[in-house]
């Protein structure tokens, strides 16, 4: 008998060989595992009917709904009589998604629901636990608390003044900011190239100059030189080394502003003092930046003393410390809390606390989104933390993103001054309700915290508490932008130890937390009153030793913790986050504990195999996620960037969602990219863009297709069909643009292409084209989902057209494509777009034998160069690249000590030197794309169906894996896929969740198992 039956009729016999239980003995399954919009027991949904899911719980075999009844109310007790909704008795499958179709809801109510089922036999389950989701504002006009602020704008002791400063122009050039408000103001820019000179400049609203002209100067900028400028009303006059160089009269800023200093790009100076003397001649500043100065906190002071700029950097002087707010409540004698209730939202980040205790477990909230557009809203339940008689609501603003360094761009980008707004609602047991919102009854004062800024860092006086109380200011609402928040929010999800290693600098002491990671560290200290330290965090060591910190570019990644006693203090920054696995400290701490953040979205996975280089990749691979999908899906999170990058998360996201809880996530940053799309119907290359900064260029091959490519990727892994109806016509519009801008079907390649591919080129438009069949292939089967035939066959004609014209243009007689690049093979076949496998597939194993079986690809390639070869027959190769340990290998980064995906498969050089510090992280998913391989083939788990209804459990055993436990859960539950191979053949074990099926494909095998629900063993023997 061939081995393919033979293996066939083996396992088929395994299989029947198997008891099934009957009906009679099994026991009834359960229902678990409630959620409503893919949350469990949310507060605050957003408008519009909630999405109600279940699961099934049981370990009989063959267990199917045949029937579901959902009761929702307002109150446990009226379950069993629904004042909100009852279903009735629903013949149907259906457990995911099912939409609520009760009456009106309400806002800021509690619902109640519960659910039973209907087995296969008739059976009808007991009455699920209860679950919960509550209402928030449904409206604008349910919301009631006004945005309220606090005086943050220079006085006018900062209106005419005198700026004293010796300074050195490293490089190029250095500017000297004055009379700043509100990121305008003038520049006065010392510039060595082409000869030295000075630059006037005004700085516009939106962070653009005016040039004023230019002064010939007869001087060595590179020396030191003292620099003074007055401001007297609407006349600023410059000396050099006391030679008056230029007068003039400006009327462009005469109000108050401060100083600051500012390079771009190469440039770069040193600001060895300043002085600053008012016309009052009070010494605004007077600082010589000696070692550990804190005038400008968010600079960077030299070992030996003086103020460095270099790279993007607009360094201001600060304001006045963040502000805090407070105010007292009182709890009527006599009523009984049953319900309280905090809501609020900022134009920056914000954090709650009531009776001096933090509220809730959420981290820089409200997070990331337009908030020209949006602004996310958040709701706490703060039952009981309230207390009878008088309690005090507390909160702390700080610039976040809204006013705060975005990327590479600087400050202020959607505003200059924060605002908070905030509710409180408490429900008696006598069924009445206090609302206290936010208004100029709540009183503001300077708190310890100096500075915060999600790029830079913290800086946190411990000496400091607040005393100086004024009544809040009342900003402009931005209420009309509020919108509940549908995700899952920033959280601390885990803690790490760091231990301490030897620092070669001394009074520098470093630690390691043994794992590259996001968020913040804690520390405990101890020192004296008054005493500074510095907190500066890295990913990596250079090899003296020290820390690393130049691919970090302008983030200075640096806290700043001041001593209020000489007893141990801890401190942990609040409203800033790192990329880091290093700590540096300019004093030693008694403990140093990494507090990882993210975006709470649960781990759905978990994957082990008999190679520790495999299992250390799948942890590269879910650290690197973990840590970069906080808010939005970011590129990075240690450099000045930091940015939603499309390209990136659209390699990614099939890996995402077999790792983590992706799908409220992903779907929230779908209405990031919708609120960036222009009126073209293209997409930007980053979402959210940077107000009149940035956009990453519109339309750009491989980037805005994620736009498509995500949410059909989140179809596939939940079964969500809402996610493709809210984005649909924005789909419909991108891809229709794709077509009327892509002459002849043939599409260009944009701006990147295959970005960081490794001397492989793939021409643009091969690229282009490529994605914009597989845009229209997905938006058709989209369609079908959702019942729209008319646009099933307009995309799916759209698919075989553009097909045609890339077949025309790209393949050769002889099947080679293109330029016979690694990814021109591999964006074919994904697409389905080469016509003789056979020719095409010896030409791109070829492209990886040529280069002694290596990858080449970028990051356009990355996500379909292990399946292409399994496709071509070429599962031989994927398992060498799998496991490669040599440059260039993912096998490669884990030699170089690597806890997360790299950028660039060479951020470490053969030699041990760093790539490039202008683009180098240790921390950047979009390689990690392979997962989807790893998991879908060598595990063997994939959706055979959308939302895994049906499940495809075919693993695929290669060289140098001979053992993979894989498991995930599913909107259904868990599946389970765990094989081996020994000299006695090939096992398999697994669990198909109920109300699910399963094919099962085995090694060899030509045919397929068809089972229902349930665990099950497979034995192929050798032979």
């Amino acid at each position: 008998m061939p081995r393919h039956l033979r293996g066939l009729c083996l396992a088929l016999a395994a299989l029947l060989a198997m008891p099934v239980p009957t009906a009679s003995a099994a026991p009834a399954p359960q229902v678990h595992n409630l959620r409503t919009n893919a949350l469990t027991d949310p507060l605050g949904i957003a408008a519009g009917p909630p999405r109600l899911s279940w699961q099934l719980d049981s370990s009989s075999r063959g267990v199917t709904q045949t029937r579901y009844q959902v009761r929702v109310a307002t109150s446990p007790s009226r379950l069993s009589r629904p004042d909100a909704w009852d279903s009735g008795v629903v013949h149907s499958d259906r457990s995911v998604d099912v939409e609520y179709a009760g009456t009106a809801l309400k806002p800021y109510t509690q619902y109640f629901w519960a659910v039973r089922v209907w087995d296969g036999n008739g059976r009808a389950t007991r009455w699920s636990d209860p679950a919960t989701f509550e209402t928030a504002q449904l409206k604008p006009s349910d919301w009631t608390g006004q945005w309220i602020g606090a005086a943050s704008q220079p006085g006018p002791e900062w209106t005419d003044y005198t700026v004293d400063a010796d300074v050195t122009v490293v490089k190029e050039a250095l500017g000297v900011f004055f009379r700043g408000r509100s990121g305008i103001g003038y520049m006065w820019q010392l510039n060595s190239i082409n000869g030295a000179k000075l630059r006037p400049h005004v700085r516009q609203p939106g962070g653009g100059y005016v040039v004023l002209g230019e002064i010939p100067l007869n001087v060595d900028l590179s020396q030191r030189h003292h620099l003074r400028i007055t401001v007297a009303g609407k006349t600023i006059t410059t000396w050099i080394d006391g030679t008056q160089v230029d007068q003039r009269e400006r009327t462009d800023h005469n109000a108050a502003g401060v100083v600051g200093f500012r390079t771009n790009g190469a440039e770069s100076g040193v600001v060895h003092n300043l002085v600053v003397t008012n016309a009052a001649g009070t010494k605004l500043i007077d600082t010589a930046f000696a070692s550990g100065d804190q005038t400008f906190p968010d600079g960077t002071v030299l070992p030996g003393g003086g103020l460095q700029v270099k790279g993007n950097t607009d360094l201001w002087l600060p304001g006045p410390p963040l502000p805090v707010f407070r105010r007292t409540v009182t709890i009527p004698a006599g009523k009984k809390v049953v319900r309280a209730r905090m809501y609020a939202a900022a134009q920056g980040i914000y954090e709650l606390s009531l009776n001096g205790k933090k509220v809730g477990d959420q981290e820089l909230a409200p997070g990331w989104t337009d908030y020209r557009l949006r602004i996310q809203s958040q709701a706490y339940d703060v039952t009981r933390q309230l207390r009878p008689g008088q309690n005090v609501l507390g909160a702390e603003l700080a610039t976040g993103w809204f006013a705060g360094n975005v990327a590479m761009f600087g400050s202020q980008k959607y505003g200059s001054e924060t605002a908070l707004t905030a509710q409180l609602r408490v429900t008696y047991s006598d069924g009445t309700t206090d609302v206290i919102g936010t208004d100029q009854t709540w009183q503001t004062a300077p708190g310890a915290v100096r500075v915060a800024d999600l790029l830079n860092g913290e800086s946190y006086d411990a000496r400091r508490t607040a005393t100086e109380w004024t009544p809040a200011l009342l900003r402009p609402s931005a209420t009309a932008q509020l919108v509940p928040q549908t995700d899952q929010p920033v959280r601390v999800t885990q803690h790490l130890a760091a231990k301490a290693i030897a620092s070669p600098t001394p009074g520098k002491y470093l630690y390691d937390l043994g794992q590259n990671m996001v968020g913040v560290g804690r520390f405990k200290l101890t020192g004296q009153p008054g005493q500074t330290v510095t907190i500066r965090y890295g990913e990596v060591l250079n090899p003296d030793g020290t820390l690393y910190t130049d691919n970090l570019r302008g983030a200075k990644a640096t806290d700043h913790y001041t001593f209020a006693t000489n007893q141990p203090e801890t401190y942990q920054p609040r409203f800033t986050f790192h990329g880091f696995r290093y700590v540096e400290l300019s004093a030693p701490a008694d403990a140093v504990t990494g507090v990882v953040m993210g975006t709470d979205g649960a781990q759905t996975s978990r994957f082990r195999t008999n190679s520790t280089l495999v299992n250390q990749l799948h942890s590269n691979i879910v650290w690197g996620q973990r840590g970069n999908f906080l808010s939005i899906p970011t590129d990075t999170p240690a450099r000045d960037e930091r940015m939603g990058w499309t390209g990136d998360i659209n390699v990614f996201a099939r890996t995402a969602v077999y790792n983590l809880d992706s799908q409220a996530f992903l779907t929230k940053w779908l209405q990031d990219l919708r609120d960036s799309q222009a009126a073209d119907g293209s997409y930007p290359s980053v979402a959210p863009t940077v107000p009149d900064s940035f956009d990453g260029g519109l339309g750009n091959a491989g980037w805005a297709d994620a736009g498509v490519n995500v949410p059909w990727t989140l179809w596939q892994a939940y079964g969500d069909t809402n996610v493709i109806r809210s984005h649909y016509a924005s789909m419909a519009r991108y891809v229709d643009y794709l077509a009327s801008h892509s002459p002849g079907l043939i599409r260009g390649g944009g701006d990147y292409g295959d970005w960081l591919n490794l001397d492989d080129p793939t021409p643009g438009d091969l690229i282009g084209t490529a994605f914009m069949a597989k845009g229209a292939r997905q938006l058709s089967q989209m369609a079908a989902a959702i019942g729209n035939s008319a646009d099933e066959t307009k995309y799916r004609k759209l698919y075989d057209d553009v097909r045609a014209a890339w077949i025309a243009r790209f393949v050769a007689a002889d099947g080679k494509v293109g330029s016979d690049s690694q990814t021109g093979y591999i964006l074919g076949f994904t697409n389905d777009l080469i016509p003789d496998v056979t020719k095409s597939g010896e030409h791109f194993a070829n492209t990886i034998l040529r280069r002694d079986t290596h990858l080449s690809t970028g990051f356009l390639g990355v996500d379909g160069l292990l399946p292409v070869l399994t496709k071509v027959g070429r599962s031989d190769l994927a398992y060498k690249l799998l496991q490669n340990t040599s440059y260039p290998s993912w096998g490669y980064e884990i030699g170089w000590g690597a806890t997360t995906v790299w950028e660039r498969w060479n951020s470490i050089n053969p030699d041990g030197t760093f790539n490039d510090v202008g683009m180098n992280s240790f921390n950047h998913y979009a390689y990690g794309a392979v997962g989807e391989w790893m998991y879908g083939t060598l595990a063997g788990v994939s959706a055979a169906e959308p939302g895994y209804r049906k499940i495809l459990i075919a693993p695929k055993p290669g060289a140098g894996i001979t053992r993979s436990d894989f498991a995930l859960e599913t909107p259904y539950g868990e599946v389970v896929s765990n094989w081996k191979t020994t000299a006695r053949g090939f096992e398999l074990d697994v669990t198909v969740p109920a109300n699910t099926t399963a094919i099962i494909r085995l090694p060899d095998s030509t045919g397929d198992l068809n089972v229902a629900s349930g665990t099950y063993r497979f034995v192929v023997p050798a032979g």
